[in-house]
């Protein structure tokens, strides 16, 4: 249909020069002859019309293209505000959910501070007491150690002053044995006190 609206459109163009030419020539050559002037200049003006009307319809078929391609740019675009639309509720939707979710993180994570400060709070005074208990049994072992020391140095005194009698009279008797003249003082021991 293109090619056939083409083709009368060359064809009623080239009648259209091939007429006004005939015209012009025989208005210069013969303008006696004014029947055939008036026909060929009707001949020109129907080829006019002709190339009008294919004019003006080419121009039609191109405005039609021109619509219908506006039309699927049109829809195109809808369908692209469409889907772009979808995308954005859709990323919307999932945004909202992941601040949810942030949201109940750090309810959670909260939650777990506190209950972590007062587990904090439980063995610090667990750690106090412990300390306590200890410093108790240690100075109590102190005092414990101090009485033991007390005792053993008393129970030493008591064992080295025995032990001092005992070797005195140990020298005492050989003094005695061996007579009133042998010295034996060197040997006694003597007590600190002396």
């Amino acid at each position: 249909m293109k090619r056939k609206s083409d083709s009368s459109l060359t064809i009623s163009a080239v009648a259209f020069v091939a007429a006004f030419l005939v015209d012009l020539y025989l208005i210069i050559a013969h303008p006696s002859n004014i029947e055939l002037i008036i026909a060929v200049s009707l001949i020109a003006v129907v080829d006019t019309f002709f190339l009008v009307d294919g004019i003006l319809s080419k121009v039609e078929e191109i405005a039609s293209i021109n619509i219908d391609k506006q039309n699927e740019l049109t829809k195109v675009e809808k369908g692209i505000y469409s889907v772009a639309k979808r995308e954005e509720i859709a990323r919307t939707q999932s945004m909202s959910a992941l601040l949810d979710i942030l949201m109940e993180l750090k309810d959670e994570n909260s939650k777990l501070y506190n209950q972590l400060m007062e587990q904090d709070k439980m063995m610090a005074k667990l750690q106090i007491k412990k300390d306590s208990d200890n410093t108790t049994k240690i100075v109590n072992s102190n005092e414990r150690i101090a009485v033991l020391i007390a005792q053993m140095a008393t129970a030493h005194a008591k064992s080295s002053e025995e032990a001092l009698e005992i070797l005195n009279d140990i020298c005492k008797e050989l003094e005695n044995k061996t007579g009133q003249g042998a010295d034996h003082s060197h040997l006694r021991i003597m007590s600190k006190a002396e």
